[in-house]
């Protein structure tokens, strides 16, 4: 792979594009939110997805929890295990270690992949080549960008660029990528073809919670607005004139109150009786956090990932960030891997090589536990002193001296056809006397 090479790519359209500028500097309100939404997002049903906290908050965490896990191509061994593959030794390796485009980082990149998979379950990133087939840029798509077209037993991925940034991404205003030339990963996958969306799949989750949010932005909204209707003490009705003379008083006496300037008193003993339902009344705080429960179960993290510690102690987060990591993120992490070695490694590769994402990264990180992981590994002879300080963040030792193990004095090093290597201090000599044997007594039998 060459920086100079140039990419050798498909256009199926192009035009002359004006130069635009984007200022990022200003704040966008929610009105303004809302409408870079419709305007950048190729679905409405991902826009109001996201509009809701829960959700995007779900979504985020499993993305942010894959994207910190490095990324790396790995080496099968004979043992059954494998080594990380250095960037000298491998193209890909190399790959991995500089930058997926022109534009991304190597988090930012698999942040967007497993976004898109945890909305649609649908996943995309074309991959540009150089004159030699190898790969030079992954482009990762929203999903509603993409369209599939099917010809035979071949598949073709026609993608448009509908914004500036796209546009300048990709390069084109649309191109044409074959199925070696598209990284598609799939989740749910039910026709064969395509990923069931989560969004189809949950719509009755999402909208249960679209009908929480309106409900509670109607209750809040209009400067805390009151509700009820005015009711006389005694009997008799007003007349036309003290009715229209209430009303034009208690016009200017509301917008008075909601001012905080002076509370509001009618003339003719007027009661004010609400009729609109109290939030704890409706037990809308416990219909909130139900909501977020059932918004974790649909895309599988538990609710402390999203700050909802209701019910949940810290004893247990322990065991249940190893069921998450365990049950959702490595086998999404999977799909994505698999999929990395099907487009970017030759079959001959693959038989050899494998793209893995640290699993050691994905877990929640304990200080004391991983002090004593490190300990255990060393005293073991697993690790040499060199590598236990380099988890913890060291520089190697000097002039090698840190490229030794430690053994237990009371263990023996074998080798795989079971010879001795370095024998254990506390060996026992066959023809050593017992201890409370005379050695004379242990030569005679010795030689009866």
């Amino acid at each position: 792979m060459s920086d100079v090479e140039e990419t050798a790519v498909v256009v199926a359209e192009s035009r002359q594009m004006d130069m635009i500028a984007k200022d990022h500097g200003t704040e966008m309100t929610m009105a303004e939110f809302s409408s870079w939404l419709g305007e950048n997002i190729a679905s409405a049903s991902v826009q109001n997805a996201l509009k809701q906290a829960a959700f995007l908050l779900c979504c985020d965490v499993i993305a942010q929890d894959i994207a910190k896990s490095t990324l790396r191509l790995r080496e099968k061994l004979p043992n059954g295990t494998s080594r990380v593959v250095l960037p000298e030794k491998h193209e890909m390796a190399a790959f991995l270690a500089l930058e997926p485009n022109r534009r991304h980082t190597w988090p930012e990149f698999i942040e967007m992949m497993v976004l898109w998979e945890c909305y649609t379950s649908n996943s995309y990133a074309g991959v540009l080549r150089n004159r030699m087939g190898d790969p030079e840029e992954l482009i990762p798509f929203q999903t509603g960008r993409v369209r599939t077209l099917v010809e035979g037993r071949d598949i073709f991925y026609d993608v448009t660029a509908g914004t500036m940034q796209e546009q300048a991404l990709l390069g084109a205003v649309s191109m044409r990528f074959h199925e070696r030339d598209m990284i598609h990963v799939r989740g749910r996958m039910i026709d064969g073809q395509d990923g069931y969306s989560t969004l189809v799949a949950g719509r009755d989750v999402l909208d249960t919670g679209h009908a929480i949010d309106d409900f509670r932005t109607s209750l809040f909204s209009e400067e805390g607005q009151l509700r009820g209707v005015f009711k006389k003490n005694g009997d008799g009705a007003l007349d036309e004139i003290a009715f229209q003379r209430l009303r034009s008083q208690l016009k200017i006496l509301m917008k008075r109150f909601k001012a905080g300037v002076e509370p509001v008193v009618l003339e003719d003993n007027m009661e004010f009786q609400a009729i609109s339902s109290k939030p704890m009344e409706m037990e809308l705080t416990k219909q909130f956090s139900e909501q977020i429960s059932q918004t974790c179960r649909l895309l599988r993290v538990p609710p402390y990932k999203v700050f909802q510690m209701d019910g949940q102690k810290y004893d247990n987060l322990d065991t249940a960030e190893k069921m998450y990591v365990g049950d959702s993120l490595i086998p999404r992490a999977e799909r994505f891997e698999h999929r990395y070695d099907k487009i970017l490694l030759s079959r001959k590769d693959r038989l050899k090589y494998f793209f893995q994402h640290d699993r050691e990264e994905m877990t929640l990180r304990d200080s004391q536990r991983e002090t004593e992981r490190i300990k255990t590994l060393l005293e073991r002879g697993a690790i040499e002193v060199d590598e236990a300080r380099a988890m913890q963040g060291f520089n190697p030792l000097p002039k090698g001296q840190g490229q030794v193990r430690l053994i237990p004095v009371n263990m023996s090093v074998v080798d795989r056809n079971g010879k001795v290597v370095v024998a254990a201090s506390s060996t026992v000599d066959p023809n050593a006397p017992a201890a409370d044997q005379p050695a004379a007594d242990a030569k005679s039998k010795k030689g009866a």
